[in-house]
């Protein structure tokens, strides 16, 4: 009787180990990566803006990519400023898209002198019903510019695959000193970047970017 009675109480000890083991694992695990935490939709990253995919045959898709607040312009890696105000000199935008620059002064005041690189990301997914995308738009700037499709490192001109326009002569934000510069650039499926470079002397400075994908849904 007294080796049966020994039999059930390890019986009952081993299940009360079993038992409490998941319990301890779980305060192990909490003390070492700490409770979950909320991150505030405002403080996480933002994605890459995605052109949709197609969904039937000879249909189209569109995304704007202008430098508009609902898209996440980038200028030297920080977040760039939506102007309210912009030089009078500046009269060359066609819109809608706004004037951007490295402050919310920037439009008026002054901006040191150097290199600012304008950025925005997007996607072109690799979607079950092909289509032939295309990005079009004009862009300008304050002093002159550049404006790249995912590579600004390459020689600034219509040499480059990647190079998409520019204004080397000054005045380039002032018509009827300048002209428009305008481009269409077709776009392959996967992550890109849409870049504008601007060289300032001085003053005030800021560029725009009216620009569209379009994907065009292929019918065969």
């Amino acid at each position: 009787m007294r080796r049966k009675f020994n039999t059930v109480s390890a019986a009952l000890a081993f299940a009360f180990v079993l038992l409490a083991a998941p319990s301890a694992f779980a305060q192990t695990f909490e003390r070492r990566v700490g409770p979950a935490v909320r991150v505030p939709a405002e403080m996480r990253p933002a994605s890459p803006a995605s052109l949709g995919c197609c969904k039937c045959l000879g249909g189209t898709n569109s995304l704007d990519l202008s430098t508009v607040a609902s898209n996440s312009w980038t200028v030297n890696g920080g977040a760039a400023a939506f102007l309210s105000s912009i030089h009078p000199a500046w009269n060359i935008n066609p819109g809608p898209a706004l004037w951007v620059s490295t402050t919310a002064s920037g439009g008026t005041g002054g901006v040191p002198a150097g290199t600012y690189e304008y950025r925005l990301d997007f996607v072109v997914p690799a979607c079950t019903i092909g289509q032939r995308v295309t990005l079009e738009g004009n862009v300008s700037g304050d002093d002159v510019f550049d404006a790249f499709i995912d590579d600004a490192t390459g020689p600034a001109n219509t040499g480059n695959p990647l190079y998409l326009a520019g204004c080397s002569a000054g005045w380039c934000f002032n018509k009827p000193k300048q002209s428009l510069q305008t481009f269409t650039h077709n776009v392959s499926p996967g992550p890109h970047a849409l870049i504008v470079r601007i060289k300032n002397g001085g003053g005030p400075s800021g560029m725009f970017v009216n620009a569209k994908l379009v994907g065009a849904c292929r019918g065969e």
